[in-house]
C-alpha cells in the first residue's frame, strides 16, 4: 500500500504531534511505502537523519522556531510528487492547511481521506489570540476540512466532544489511541529518593497548566517540604514560571532543569522519578504519560480530561479533580504510601500501546475506506 501522510507539525518541531507522526510513519513503513508531507521549517533536517521514508518540505510561514504554517497550495512541484507516487490513501495529522490540499486532491483523483485530530484548537487558538470572534472564524475553517474527510479519527473520547462542539457533522469519530515503544521487560529496581520527587516534561506553556500544578505543590508546602518538582523543557512562559516559584515560596522544592534532548538522559530522570504531575486540561494523549509508565513512574491527571482516559484510578495511574488542594491532598498520601505508589507504577506499564498495534488499527481503516471508494 502507498500511503501518504500530511502534517502541519513535524520535525524538527518539538512535540507531540510531531513525534507521532514520525513513529506512525517509521512503523508502517516496514512494510508500506510512506511519504510525509511536511512544512519547511526553514533549516536543514531530513540529511542529519536515515528516515525509512521520504519527506516532501511544503512552502510555510514560519511564527516560532517550533511552529511553521505549510502553503501546499503555493508550493511548486507537490502535485507532480504525488502524481508520481500514486497514493492509496492520505492520511491527514491536521485540520489545517495541509488538510484542505488533502481534500481537495483526494476528491479530484477519487482517493480516501482519513483524518487524525490531535489537538484541542479552541484551547490553543485562544491562548495566542485572546479574541473570541477569531478563535471561532478559525474553527469554522478547520471543521469545514475535518467535515470533508472521509474518515475523522481521534485519540481521545474528550476530543470527539470537543469535534462537536466546533460543528463536526454526521460523522463516526474513529478512537486510535497514540502508540509507545514497547515497555521494558526486565524488572526495574525504583529506588527510594532523599525526597519524593515529582517530574513534569513538556512545553512551558500557558495550556499546559503548569501554573496550577505550582499553585498545587504551594498547598502541599503548608503540610511538608520533603519534595522535589523537577520541570523538565523549555516554553514562551518559562520566566513567568520561574516568577511563581519565588512567588509561591517554592525556590528550594523547584528545579528547572531546561530541555533535555539524550534519550537516555531522559529515560534516567522517568526512571528516578516518583510522581510525573501532569495536570494539563487539554491534552488528548500525551506521548509524556506513555514514557513515564514504561519506567515504571505513575501519573497523576486531572478526571474527565484526554489524559485521564487511559488510566484506572489508583490502579494504573492516579486521578484528582481539578482542585490544587485535592491534588496536594492526594500527593501528600502517596508520600506516605510508598508501596501503593510501586504498585501503581508497575501497572502503569500495562496502558502503553505499542505502534505496530496502531498501525494495524490504521491500515484496517485504511482498507475499510480504500473498498468504499470502489463500490461508489
Amino acid at each position: 500500500m502507498k500511503i501518504a501522510l500530511f502534517t502541519d507539525s513535524f520535525l524538527p518541531g518539538i512535540g507531540g504531534t510531531e513525534n507521532v507522526v514520525l513513529r506512525l510513519a517509521k512503523e508502517l513503513s516496514k512494510e508500506h511505502s510512506v511519504m510525509v508531507f511536511a512544512p519547511d521549517y526553514h533549516r536543514p533536517y531530513e540529511e542529519n537523519l536515515q528516515l525509512p521514508f521520504k519527506v516532501f518540505r511544503a512552502k510555510s510561514i514560519a511564527f516560532t522556531k517550533n511552529e511553521c504554517w505549510a502553503l501546499p497550495s503555493l508550493t511548486k512541484n507537490i502535485v507532480k510528487v504525488l502524481d508520481e507516487f500514486k497514493p492509496d490513501i492520505l492520511h491527514t495529522h491536521t485540520i489545517g492547511m495541509m488538510a484542505g490540499f488533502a481534500n481537495s486532491y483526494g476528491k479530484k483523483n477519487n482517493i480516501p481521506v482519513v483524518c487524525t485530530v490531535h489537538t484541542n484548537f479552541r484551547a490553543c487558538y485562544k491562548n495566542v489570540l485572546k479574541i473570541n470572534l477569531f478563535v471561532k472564524i478559525l474553527l469554522a475553517h478547520v471543521i469545514k476540512r475535518a467535515n470533508k474527510a472521509d474518515r475523522v479519527c481521534s485519540v481521545s473520547y474528550k476530543m470527539i466532544e470537543e469535534l462537536k462542539s466546533y460543528g463536526l457533522k454526521g460523522k463516526q469519530v474513529t478512537i486510535v489511541r497514540n502508540g509507545f515503544e514497547k515497555p521494558i521487560e526486565k524488572e526495574i529496581i525504583k529506588e527510594q529518593n532523599e525526597k519524593f520527587t515529582l517530574l513534569f516534561v513538556g512545553m512551558l506553556a500557558d495550556y499546559k497548566n503548569i501554573a496550577f500544578s505550582l499553585k498545587c505543590l504551594k498547598e502541599l508546602k503548608k503540610m511538608r517540604s520533603d519534595f522535589v518538582f523537577y520541570i523538565v523543557g523549555r516554553g514562551p512562559q518559562e520566566k513567568k514560571f520561574k516568577k511563581l516559584v519565588k512567588k509561591f515560596g517554592l525556590g528550594e522544592e523547584v528545579i528547572f532543569t531546561g530541555a533535555i534532548t539524550d534519550k537516555e538522559q531522559l529515560k534516567k530522570i522517568y526512571g528516578k522519578s516518583d510522581l510525573f504531575l501532569f495536570t494539563s486540561l487539554i491534552d488528548n494523549d500525551a506521548l509524556v504519560l506513555m514514557e513515564a509508565a514504561q519506567r515504571e513512574t505513575p501519573s497523576l491527571v486531572i478526571e474527565k480530561t484526554g489524559s485521564s482516559e487511559r488510566f484506572t484510578n489508583d490502579k494504573t495511574g492516579f486521578i484528582v479533580e481539578n482542585d490544587q488542594k485535592a491534588v496536594a491532598k492526594k500527593i501528600d498520601e502517596l508520600m506516605e504510601d510508598r508501596e501503593k505508589l510501586h504498585t501503581v507504577g508497575k501497572n502503569a506499564k500495562t496502558v502503553v500501546v505499542t505502534w505496530d498495534k496502531v498501525s494495524e488499527e490504521y491500515l484496517d481503516i485504511y482498507k475499510e475506506e480504500i473498498e468504499k471508494k470502489k463500490i461508489k
